[in-house]
């Protein structure tokens, strides 16, 4: 395979998966002789969502939600069939009908009969990540749920099977998946590759940096997309014509409302969990007052709201903290070892506190602090549940019932963030658009 770097992504463009004559056929089979309907003309586009969590990527592929602000229109896609096995998952989903107009199934994918699933257009699958997250023990397909992906592709098969050919699919995870393996050394993603090119569907995917496409966070998620081949492979490139024709924050262009000082200063009072957050262990609230605050506090907050410029507001606002902040006296003997010899160490981050005048980092499921930057920058405490909620760019009605509140940091962590997913599906529009010309 060719890689091609492409600023803070990689894009695995088209890549070339060999396969014998027999496994053709014993695979093509019944795509070859099913009946392709022309599905890419300009009605809506049936989705099923499989694994799909607390429903980032369900709202944003939905659209007609509002981000700081800013109105993000409905897409051309509506939901047929949700389903996620996660209770505490169905529970925000369910309790955020508002968005979706239908409740998710909530049943182990393994159990979901056939007759259950109704005609869909296009599939998307956030199927589970903490078997290949750096954040989780990377078991990958050896933790059974690292296999998952197979259960989606199956369902794609039936639909064929039924004489019914969807027009595509979208599959996204971690980054830590990219290095994972099948028993034959393959990777996951190029293993997802060659089995749906088999069924007939020009597949590549891209690892995609959320900060770069509206996103508060620097993010990454991989995203293989796949459709049938008369349509040829998608072009990951119009996910950026739609950043710059919509005039999206980002990274590169006014990436000022990106940054944490902008999430937090704006927050309504009457936000839903507003003031909701998860209470560290003795030891982690010890290690995090140790590390200290950052030197931009709600005074900065003031002007942030004002728009004020980075510089302006102080020399110091982009100036974060970790753990290398802690005086040495304070460090337990594995930091102390790691500050001696940094380089034997790699000079790991841990405990990050990020400042106003940064872009946040990935808010994990776990939120543990010392891999995940969920302290707040000038509290000491975990980001709330609605602080997080806008880090990952859900609206502020979107609503996060829990039955235990470690359980809601888990469900948003898990997420795929909706502005990065409305992105994805006006990008889909488009790709279908210029085929239909």
């Amino acid at each position: 395979m060719n890689y091609k770097i492409m600023n803070d992504t990689t894009t695995i463009c088209n890549p070339q998966i060999k396969s014998t004559h027999e496994e053709f056929e014993t695979e093509f089979i019944t795509v070859k002789n099913s009946n392709t309907q022309k599905d890419t003309d300009n009605k809506q586009i049936k989705l099923l969502s499989l694994f799909s969590g607390c429903g980032g990527l369900d709202l944003g592929l939905l659209g007609g939600f509002n981000f700081k602000n800013r109105k993000f229109d409905k897409n051309n896609f509506e939901i047929v069939f949700s389903n996620d096995f996660d209770k505490a998952a169905t529970k925000v989903y369910d309790a955020n009908y508002n968005y979706f107009k239908h409740n998710i199934t909530e049943k182990d994918i393994a159990e979901i009969k056939h007759d259950e699933v109704p005609d869909f257009d296009f599939l998307v699958g956030g199927f589970p990540c903490q078997p290949f997250s750096n954040a989780g023990l990377r078991k990958g397909i050896s933790d059974s749920r690292g296999t998952l992906f197979e259960n989606a592709i199956e369902m794609f098969k039936i639909s064929i099977e039924k004489g019914r050919k969807p027009i595509g699919f979208m599959f996204e995870n971690v980054r830590g998946i990219m290095s994972s393996k099948m028993p034959d050394g393959t990777t996951v993603p190029d293993e997802i590759v060659k089995r749906m090119e088999l069924l007939g569907y020009n597949t590549n995917y891209k690892l995609i940096k959320a900060s770069n496409y509206g996103v508060p966070s620097n993010r990454y998620r991989l995203f293989i997309v796949g459709f049938r081949k008369e349509l040829g492979y998608f072009d990951f490139n119009l996910m950026d014509k739609v950043v710059k024709e919509y005039k999206i924050p980002n990274v590169k262009n006014n990436p000022y409302d990106l940054y944490l000082g902008s999430v937090l200063c704006d927050i309504p009072e009457n936000a839903p969990q507003k003031n909701d957050y998860w209470k560290y262990s003795p030891a982690g609230q010890k290690m995090v007052e140790s590390i200290g605050i950052c030197e931009d506090g709600k005074e900065a907050l003031t002007k942030f709201r004002k728009k004020e410029p980075l510089l302006k507001i102080s020399q110091t606002i982009t100036k974060g903290h970790s753990w290398k902040n802690m005086p040495y006296k304070d460090m337990t003997p594995r930091f102390k070892r790691i500050w001696n010899d940094p380089k034997k160490y790699r000079s790991p981050n841990f405990y990050r506190r990020f400042a106003l005048g940064e872009i946040n980092g990935t808010i994990t499921a776990s939120a543990q602090p010392e891999n995940c930057g969920i302290t707040h920058p000038f509290e000491h405490r975990r980001f709330t549940i609605r602080e997080i909620a806008r880090i990952q760019s859900f609206p502020d009605d979107f609503k996060f019932p829990y039955t235990t509140i470690a359980n809601a940091y888990k469900v948003i962590g898990n997420a795929v963030p909706p502005v990065l997913a409305w992105v994805f599906a006006k990008s889909v529009e488009k790709f279908l658009e210029q085929k239909n010309k």
